[in-house]
């Protein structure tokens, strides 16, 4: 170990800052998330999730994604991931290359296909659509908020660890106004 002394502040994903005082565990996160995001920027994610985009075209569902969203970190640190499955698509966007769902470098998700949907709020959604919203939650590790609606005899789904109601929301409206890409 080297004689540099280790802050007793650590910065995890999603701007949630945590520390050990006394062996009480104290964590500072909507006001960092908030200051985090607003000094982030816009990804344009047809750009971004291009060659994923060309590979979910190749499965059995249309694509739905989103035109952009909101980031805390510039566009060229997020990876993308993702294409075509046996019965939709599954496209990733994360803070690291090959993450593979991991929960540390999760950044947002989007899914199209025959999945079953999941319980919670019921939503409004562009051209008339209901959708189910569930937030940010946490057990042994903090699973993103997520946004489901089913579509044209598809369930399509967002999940994005920065997401709150109305971000989850405006994301689900740009997927459908945009139509398929």
């Amino acid at each position: 170990m080297s004689g540099r002394r280790r802050s007793p502040w650590s910065l995890a994903r999603g701007a949630i800052r945590v520390r050990v005082l006394g062996g009480v565990v104290v964590v500072v996160g909507l006001m960092g998330a908030t200051v985090a995001l607003a000094a982030g920027s816009s990804v344009n994610l047809v750009v971004k999730l291009a060659p994923q985009i060309a590979r979910a075209k190749t499965g059995k569902v249309a694509v739905l994604m989103p035109s952009s969203i909101r980031a805390d970190v510039a566009a060229s640190r997020l990876y993308g991931a993702g294409g075509a499955t046996a019965k939709g698509y599954d496209i990733q966007l994360a803070y690291a290359p090959r993450c593979d769902d991991g929960t540390a470098c999760f950044f947002a998700e989007f899914e199209g296909g025959p999945q079953t949907k999941l319980p919670g709020t019921r939503v409004a959604l562009a051209r008339g659509i209901t959708g189910t919203y569930s937030g940010i939650h946490c057990g042994a590790s903090c699973g993103p908020a997520s946004i489901e609606w089913k579509q044209d005899g598809a369930i399509y789904s967002v999940q994005y660890v920065l997401g709150g109601k109305s971000s989850m929301t405006a994301l689900a409206d740009s997927a459908i106004d945009a139509g398929p890409r």
